[in-house]
């Protein structure tokens, strides 16, 4: 089945490389505003039977799916935030205090503030060494050279709450107990929310199943495209 993979913030959109081989991959972070790439995702989705996105690509897949601009067959969400900002309706995410402060650090120090974000990934995961070692091989500079703020200007925004999901795709749900990014709460919510839904919690991961269990997260990949 031909797949497309959206990364996370602050990552190469090939990020998935290691889980989706023969997967196209979607650059979002090279758009000028969100609204310009989900324009562009309606095309690169065309003819995609699966659509895999980490964190806040996983979002944005959703957020697609729900809008009527694409149309997959089967859905794969790793990690992927209900909501980005806290607020009274909805109390996941960051609290709206923090993510200020995140987005006056990321305009102030870029570099520094993406390295920290990367710190956060491996917090707390058994397989910290097997996850460092895919950061590892990620340049920094490339990285940077996207333009990660125009998506910081919008996440407060960012909810799955208000979305229609009563016809979604089966869709797969990974997720890390101890991820201290995106909560494992976040996905209880969509596994609520979308009826074809399937949860497969990862013990002792943070914020990388794909890269704390590459070879697992490849199968269960594999046997969500064939059911």
């Amino acid at each position: 089945m031909s797949m497309l993979a959206l990364s996370g913030w602050g990552q190469p959109h090939d990020a998935l490389a290691a889980i989706a081989p023969g997967a196209d991959h979607f650059e979002y972070a090279s758009y000028e505003n969100p609204a310009a790439a989900l324009e562009a995702l309606t095309h690169a989705a065309q003819g995609k039977d699966t659509i895999i996105g980490w964190s806040l690509g996983g979002q944005l897949a959703v957020r697609a799916i729900a809008t009527g601009l694409i149309a997959p067959k089967r859905l794969v969400l790793i990690a992927a935030p209900f909501q980005f900002v806290a607020s009274n309706e909805v109390p996941l995410g960051m609290k709206p205090d923090l993510h200020a402060r995140f987005y006056e650090n990321y305009t102030a120090n870029p570099e520094r503030t993406l390295k920290k974000a990367w710190e956060l990934i491996v917090k707390d995961d058994r397989n910290e060494a097997e996850v460092r070692g895919y950061l590892s091989k990620q340049d920094s500079g490339a990285v940077l050279m996207q333009n990660w703020k125009a998506w910081l200007d919008v996440l407060e925004d960012f909810s799955c709450a208000g979305l229609d999901m009563s016809n979604f795709p089966p869709t797969l749900l990974l997720h890390g107990n101890k991820d201290v990014v995106i909560s494992i709460e976040q996905s209880y919510h969509f596994k609520q929310t979308i009826a074809h839904a399937r949860l497969v919690e990862f013990p002792d991961c943070g914020h990388a199943p794909h890269w704390h269990a590459t070879d697992k997260v490849s199968e269960l990949i594999h046997e969500h495209n064939h059911v």
